[in-house]
């Protein structure tokens, strides 16, 4: 008997919408999507779109001259209107997906938490759904540390530090990757006064040391407090406010804020789908692994985006989910690569990188060269009032061919996109540098690098 539906996609997210695209434009028309909570998923909700609002606000009102003379600036924070504004953004988008999605698309929508019953089933809402396949795009929610008295504590994660009315007068922040940073510039060029704690020995610890550095002494220099070496033992009440105790160098130190900001990763949302009945695995941290070509350890099933765990970035969770539905309805097996998937840290100035660093490929037994170049020479930035950053470039040593491309600098997301063709399409530093960038522009930095390795004592 042929199955109810094609295709049935559990989550609504970045991985659940390219899926539901991709069997649209592959001629399916039996396609159910099931969402339990907000519409979306995190990226419209509470992810990169309203944070990224908030921050580009927060610029605004921080720089105010941006360090031009002459230049004289006055700014006023309504953070309720501004919260406004966010719900307003973020409505039209909804809207918008509404109306692609299942109205042009003829998707259907189930609402209801999805739970498998066999390899070919699942129940929503006591109704009984076979299908043809199914792709798990279920998404993540943030982590939370087993931490002494953190229960009796009213912490903040990224969910709710979206919504608060009023900014707090200071604010601890536990988590040194992109999500704590971006919080803590966030709320500090609003005017919180802002601690970060990072159990590791610096911030951002996959990224280059030199731009892990550049970024901390830029967040330093506006007043951040950042402690790396921090590993949290307790929280408590402090009249209205909070206090965390955490080992740091070895000693015990005490840390107050106004707020607690938890900002320590996020875990996928695989409980409750039921997957034993379905013969679906998990790995210790929760995620489903997939294979190159999203597949699950179980026959037509398929997972894409976070609930499959590293990297959690919106890009990989779309392009997995368009190739998981195609696979799932053609049997194509079509696989991905993500060795040249950019990933980027919207504080400012930015991080932003593609490819290999040096240490992975050394790691590889790969030989290389490695150059950089500060941004304090680039006439663009000198012209923008912040040269804070630089770029690093990681080349195979005998062929030229760019491993890998790191930036820390204003738009560094916006840089980096020779970057990526570059560790895509396996150039080499001499096709970068033969390039012909608009000049002044930010983006130029990307040829001034790949011309150091040509140049006799460019070290950089």
């Amino acid at each position: 008997m042929e199955p109810q539906y094609d295709l049935i996609i559990i989550g609504s997210g970045a991985a659940g919408t390219s899926a539901a695209t991709r069997a649209y434009r592959l001629g399916a028309r039996r396609v159910a999507m099931v969402e339990r909570g907000p519409l979306w998923g995190t990226c419209v909700n509470t992810g990169c779109i309203p944070t990224k609002l908030l921050l580009a606000v927060g610029d605004l009102s921080y720089y105010g001259d941006h360090g031009h003379r002459g230049l004289g600036v006055e700014t006023r924070l309504d953070l309720r209107q501004l919260l406004g504004e966010k719900r307003d953004l973020m409505q039209r988008l909804r809207e918008r997906k509404v109306r692609r999605i299942f109205g042009e698309f003829g998707v259907e929508l189930v609402e209801g938490a999805a739970r498998f019953v066999s390899p070919r089933e699942i129940e929503v809402k006591g109704r009984r759904m076979e299908a043809g396949g199914f792709i798990i795009a279920t998404g993540s929610t943030p982590s939370v540390p087993p931490v002494e008295g953190l229960a009796g504590v009213p912490y903040l994660t990224s969910t709710g530090a979206l919504d608060l009315e009023e900014v707090p007068g200071s604010m601890v922040i536990v988590g040194g990757r992109a999500l704590g940073l971006e919080f803590a510039q966030l709320f500090a060029h609003l005017g919180s006064r802002v601690t970060l704690l990072q159990r590791g020995p610096r911030i951002l610890p996959e990224e280059e040391p030199e731009i892990s550095t550049a970024l901390a002494d830029a967040l330093g220099g506006e007043g951040i407090a950042i402690h790396t070496g921090a590993e949290l033992l307790r929280a408590r009440r402090e009249g209205d406010g909070v206090s965390v105790t955490a080992r740091v160098t070895g000693a015990g130190e005490k840390f107050t804020g106004d707020r607690l900001l938890l900002a320590t990763g996020r875990s996928p949302n695989t409980r409750d789908l039921g997957l034993a009945a379905c013969g679906v695995k998990v790995d210790g941290r929760g995620a489903i692994p997939v294979d190159e070509t999203q597949q699950t350890s179980a026959p037509r099933i398929w997972a894409a985006g976070d609930v499959t765990g590293e990297p959690m970035l919106e890009p990989w969770a779309g392009v997995g989910g368009a190739v998981a539905a195609e696979n799932a309805l053609t049997g194509k097996g079509r696989r991905l690569d993500r060795s040249s998937l950019p990933h980027a840290v919207f504080t400012t100035p930015q991080v932003a990188a593609v490819g290999l660093t040096e240490a992975q490929a050394r790691g590889r037994g790969i030989a290389v060269r490695c150059r950089s170049v500060s941004l304090e020479g680039v006439s663009r930035a000198m012209m923008a009032g912040d040269t804070r950053g630089l770029v690093k470039m990681v080349a195979e040593e005998e062929s030229g061919k760019v491993l890998g491309v790191h930036i820390c600098a204003p738009l560094a997301s916006e840089i980096l996109g020779a970057g990526v063709l570059a560790v895509k399409f396996g150039l080499t530093t001499r096709d970068l540098a033969g390039t012909f960038p608009l000049f002044p522009t930010m983006a130029g930095v990307i040829q001034d690098c790949a011309r150091m390795f040509h140049r006799p004592g460019g070290a950089g």
